[in-house]
């Protein structure tokens, strides 16, 4: 059955961050729901739920259309993780479609001289990892879909070749890379109007270059992105950009599933993300400190305290731990054990935070939020979470003009000079250091919770390692203190990943603030640095929320089964 969408009205275009509409960014219904951070992606997969097609066949739909709408964040040219729980096995599946280093990769790639040029992993055609979403959404389809391919991407090339209103969240990123564009014509000129000027929000946009490689995805599946003339467009590119991704690095990729990292906190069940993820256990990690700490009797501003201390212990161990699991070895039984999360509640101090040290000794390495999120729930009960990335804002700047692939810069995710500074002044270890055909950590957190093993929540963020806080303290806030889905979004976020010792606020007001830093934290505004997207079970019915902070609105069929 063919999926029918409308894909010029400026009506659905994204709006800036309102918290007086708060209404229309939940949704609820028996049917099904797709939360996403953008409207016009949400709308795309409740339109494959109502042809009859499932979460997987929404998921696939609803991540093309955030590729086309924010390229910024996501895309053909990225990779990712999902979860998929089939409500009829009950069995929940992990892909990991994340970027792979080129087979040309080595520790030393990016030293000049003996120093570390952070530049080189961070744009031009050294900073591309292999992409993998292409393999990771032909994986899902093919594992968990329903519908026939052609008919879950064939709405997405016509989307792109029609053209869509652009939204507020797209021309605020566009102008802040504004600089960093103009020395990239080819991109500049994909990017700008027919004023030759930055495209605003409102302008029509047109993708005829990324329609030609998704008319090769409807008709011959993944093959044309590995083996094939999008693969021999996408290697020539990078080397034309000095990089070192060759076409048999392409053809090598391979997306590999996995078991999910599993928690119990509270009497739900967390299923999340194992490595090259460190999002799964250091979420579980902390959840597992909360639960040794006698909580009963605090008081909010002692509530939070200890919830950022145990979040802290979790970052610190994921500085000195996490990694490809593929690659080196990561201690996940033992980071995830009872008893070893019983002697990190045995620090925690409720009355005072503890000296850096007393958490860990190597400093975590940096990332930047870039990413896009969705949840989605089908009628059948079929729960899905993808995280899908390009890393930094439009990635590595290396553009494939014969088929609009914006390509990552997911290199930069290594720590590319193991034992000395980075750019940020971190210090980062071997675990994750650079060699060939491994994949890169990441802090992407794309999270399924049950109840006596039935489905309750789907949830995921963007926006680098304040995704694992973001997921964090939405499932205390939601779970455990009952708060309501939309009071929840309105709430100013708080992050703190050990290093560097601060804790991170968006609103400058939280009465809880004062007491914190009489206990020693100290606390910066940061405004919006996450965006949280979750489908959450409330009596009979699924209730979908997408973060305002990113412009996305949920969406649900029209009419319930």
């Amino acid at each position: 059955m063919a999926v029918s969408l409308l894909v010029a009205s400026s009506a659905i275009a994204q709006e800036p961050v309102r918290f007086d509409d708060l209404p229309s960014y939940q949704v609820a219904s028996t049917g099904g729901v797709v939360a996403a951070d953008n409207q016009y992606a949400s709308e795309a997969g409740v339109a494959i739920l109502e042809a009859g097609g499932n979460a997987a066949d929404a998921g696939v739909l609803t991540m093309l259309i955030l590729g086309i709408v924010h390229p910024f964040s996501s895309g053909l040219g990225g990779g990712g993780f999902c979860l998929y729980r089939d409500a009829d096995t009950e069995e929940t599946t992990v892909l990991d479609f994340r970027e792979m280093a080129p087979a040309a990769a080595h520790r030393d790639l990016y030293l000049v001289d003996g120093e570390a040029d952070f530049s080189l992993a961070r744009r031009g055609g050294l900073a591309v990892g292999v992409p993998g979403e292409p393999a990771g959404l032909w994986a899902l389809h093919g594992r968990f879909g329903e519908l026939p391919w052609e008919d879950v991407v064939e709405p997405a090339r016509h989307f792109a070749s029609q053209g869509f209103a652009v939204g507020a969240t797209l021309a605020r990123h566009l102008h802040a890379m504004e600089e960093h564009l103009q020395v990239r014509p080819e991109l500049l000129a994909l990017l700008s109007n027919e004023d030759g000027e930055l495209l605003e929000e409102g302008d029509f946009f047109a993708r005829d270059d990324l329609a030609r490689a998704l008319d090769l995805f409807r008709d011959e599946g993944v093959r044309p992105f590995y083996v094939g003339p999008i693969a021999d467009a996408i290697a020539a590119t990078v080397q034309e950009h000095d990089g070192i991704l060759t076409a048999d690095d392409l053809a090598s990729y391979h997306m590999i599933p996995r078991e999910p990292v599993r928690g119990d906190f509270a009497g739900y069940e967390i299923l999340s993300m194992p490595p090259p993820s460190s999002g799964g256990i250091a979420l579980i990690q902390a959840l597992n400190i909360l639960a040794h700490l006698d909580l009963d009797d605090l008081d909010d501003d002692a509530l939070l305290h200890a919830r950022v201390e145990a979040l802290k212990h979790a970052f610190a161990d994921r500085a000195e731990w996490l990694g490809d699991s593929d690659f080196v070895d990561v201690p996940i039984d033992r980071l995830l054990d009872l008893d070893y999360a019983a002697e990190l509640a045995a620090r925690v101090d409720l009355d005072a935070v503890l000296d850096p040290t007393d958490y860990g000794t190597t400093a975590p390495h940096a990332e930047e939020g870039g990413t896009s999120h969705l949840s989605i729930v089908d009628g059948d009960g079929n729960l899905l979470s993808c995280t899908t990335t390009i890393n930094t804002r439009f990635g590595s700047l290396v553009y494939v003009p014969e088929f609009g692939v914006i390509l990552n810069n997911e290199m930069a995710d290594f720590n590319i000079q193991p034992g000395e500074p980075n750019l940020y002044g971190l210090i980062g270890n071997e675990q994750n250091a650079v060699a060939p055909g491994k994949r890169p950590l990441s802090s992407m957190s794309p999270t399924l919770v049950l109840r006596d093993g039935q489905p309750v929540m789907t949830i995921g963020a963007s926006g680098g390692p304040t995704i694992i806080s973001g997921v964090y303290f939405a499932l205390l806030d939601l779970l455990i203190d009952g708060a309501e889905p939309l009071d929840n979004i309105a709430a100013g976020r708080h992050h703190h990943q050990w290093m560097p010792d601060t804790l991170w606020a968006e609103t400058e007001d939280d009465p809880r603030h004062q007491a914190l830093q009489d206990r020693g934290h100290t606390i910066r505004h940061r405004p919006s640095f996450t965006a949280v997207q979750f489908v959450l079970r409330r009596g009979d019915q699924w209730v979908g929320v997408s973060d305002p902070r990113k412009g996305g609105r949920p969406a649900a069929p029209s009419v319930d089964p």
